[in-house]
């Protein structure tokens, strides 16, 4: 079995309840993020990744109860600017979680995108942040993208894009263009 060390990898592409991130890869929903303020290293939890041994996952990671309400429209998946389940929780500011993301983009050696809605916006400036650094981006679209067209900027500034059914066939093949696992 190949080995990953050293590999560190952010996830690019729609939050939403139950996603495909959760399916994919080692999301912290449940991390209390009320005595860890804004600065404390690393931002998001880092986890191993269970199928690529060796490697992370540095974030973004989600606030959940299980009933989706840190998953409102431009929440981010954590009540970002705002409140959760009736004012029940506090959600997290949206400097900090612009400053999370961003910060977890620098700590990444690669970078997985799913696109697979056209309102992406703040996926695409999540990709031209990591062109900027020059982190390895493998960029991958829905193939019944409406918006594909659209994306071909995106698609200019990725190491590479590529064209997928689901999150899950696209995560696979990333995972077979990481180096050191033999295609």
């Amino acid at each position: 079995m190949p080995e990953y060390q050293g590999i560190e990898i952010y996830a690019v592409g729609k939050i939403e309840h139950n996603g495909w991130r959760t399916q994919l890869l080692p999301v912290c929903k449940d991390y209390d993020y009320s005595n860890d303020q804004t600065g404390i290293q690393p931002p998001w939890p880092v986890n191993p990744i269970v199928d690529l041994p060796g490697a992370l996952y540095v974030g973004p990671h989600f606030l959940g109860d299980d009933h989706g309400c840190f998953h409102g429209q431009n929440t981010h998946g954590v009540a970002a600017g705002d409140a959760a389940c009736g004012g029940a929780y506090v959600g997290l500011s949206r400097p900090d979680v612009a400053k999370r993301c961003l910060t977890a983009i620098e700590q990444a050696t690669h970078v997985f995108a799913w696109i697979d809605k056209g309102d992406a916006f703040g996926s695409l400036v999540e990709l031209g942040f990591a062109r900027g650094l020059g982190k390895q981006i493998y960029l991958y679209l829905a193939e019944d993208l409406a918006e594909e067209k659209d994306m071909w900027f995106a698609g200019q500034i990725s190491s590479f894009t590529g064209r997928a059914k689901t999150a899950r066939a696209a995560w696979e093949d990333f995972t077979l263009r990481l180096p050191g696992n033999p295609l």
